[in-house]
C-alpha cells in the first residue's frame, strides 16, 4: 500500500502523524496489503524480530474500573499478578467493546498513545532493549515505528518488568 498521499490515511493514523510532528519525532510508518492484528503478523510483515514489536493492551481496573494501558513486548505476556502490584488493584484485559469504546480503536489497531482520555501507561522494560519498536498506527495495515524512548515520552509511560515468567517444572 501507498503511503505517498497522507490525506487517504485514516483518521485516526493522521492524527498519530500529527502528534509525532508536533512533538518533532523521528518516525517511519509502514503500510501493507495484509493486515497485522497480532503481533507475529506485524513481526513477519516488517521481517524484524517479535520482541521489536509493541502491542497496546488495555486492561481494566477491577474495582474502581479505570483503564490503563499497557504496552508489552510482542513476544511477552503481561503479569496480571506483577500489573496488580503496580497499580494496586485487580486488574483484568479489558473486553473488545470497551477497547472499541474507551480508545476509540478496535483490538489490534490500538496506538499506544494519542487515545482520548488520561490513562496510566506501564511499558514493559523489555522494549527498551531495541533501536527501534513497531506498534500500531491506528490501524490494522499501518504499522509505525520509533525508538523506545521516543515511545517513553509519548505515552509518559512507567517502564518496568512486567513479562510473565513461568516456572518449569
Amino acid at each position: 500500500m501507498s503511503l505517498t498521499d497522507e490525506r487517504d490515511l485514516p483518521d485516526g493514523v493522521k492524527r498519530i502523524i500529527s502528534i509525532l510532528r508536533q512533538q518533532e519525532i523521528p518516525w517511519e510508518l509502514h503500510a501493507f496489503e495484509e493486515p497485522a492484528h497480532h503481533a507475529h503478523e506485524a513481526a513477519a510483515l516488517l521481517d524484524c524480530p517479535l520482541s521489536a514489536v509493541v502491542k497496546s493492551l488495555v486492561f481494566q481496573a477491577d474495582a474502581t474500573g479505570e483503564i490503563f494501558l499497557v504496552l508489552v513486548s510482542g513476544e511477552n505476556r503481561a503479569d496480571i499478578d506483577l500489573l496488580h502490584s503496580l497499580i494496586g488493584q485487580p486488574v483484568h484485559p479489558a473486553s473488545p467493546e470497551i477497547v472499541q469504546r474507551v480508545t476509540g480503536y478496535p483490538v489490534g489497531a490500538v496506538p499506544p498513545f494519542g487515545l482520548d482520555g488520561d490513562y496510566r501507561t506501564i511499558m514493559d522494560a523489555d522494549l527498551m532493549t531495541h533501536k527501534r519498536i513497531w506498534s500500531s498506527a491506528g490501524a490494522v495495515r499501518i504499522l509505525l515505528g520509533v525508538t523506545p524512548q521516543a515511545l517513553q515520552k509519548l505515552s509518559q509511560g512507567r517502564v518496568e518488568c512486567i513479562k510473565y515468567f513461568r516456572e518449569e517444572t
